[in-house]
C-alpha cells in the first residue's frame, strides 16, 4: 500500500548506467530510465522478483548515490520498478532538485 502512495511522487525520464548488487542474479545491462525521489524504473533484460532487495550505485549531476533498493513490480525482458529505502535527505533533495529542473524546463519548452 506505501509503495501506491510514493509512486505519486513526480518521475522523470533520466537515462544513467547503475551497478545493481546483491539481488542473487543482477539484473543484466541494467539503465534507470526514469526516476523519482521514491524510486525508479529499471530497464533490464533480467528482471529481478518483486520483494528482492538490491544495492544500487548511480551518479547523479548532484553527485554519487548508493542506496537499498526493493523491487516493487518485475516486468520480464522489460525491467523492474523499484522503491529506494534509504537515502539519505540529501540525496533525496538532490533528485527533488533534478526532478523540478527537468520538470520546469519540460514545462517551458512546451509552450
Amino acid at each position: 500500500m506505501g509503495y501506491a502512495k510514493e509512486r505519486g511522487a513526480q518521475r522523470i525520464p533520466f537515462a544513467c548506467e547503475l551497478e545493481c548488487t546483491g539481488a542473487g542474479e543482477d539484473p543484466l545491462n541494467p539503465r534507470i530510465s526514469d526516476l523519482s525521489a521514491t524510486g525508479a524504473f529499471i530497464d533490464s533484460m533480467n528482471a529481478i522478483p518483486a520483494g528482492t532487495r538490491m544495492t544500487l550505485r548511480f551518479v547523479l549531476p548532484t553527485g554519487p548515490v548508493t542506496v537499498v533498493a526493493e523491487v516493487v513490480h518485475a516486468m520480464p525482458h522489460f525491467g523492474m520498478g523499484v522503491r529506494f529505502l534509504n537515502l539519505t535527505d540529501e540525496q533525496r533533495r538532490g533528485i527533488e532538485r533534478l526532478v523540478a529542473d527537468v520538470s520546469s524546463v519540460g514545462a517551458s519548452e512546451g509552450h
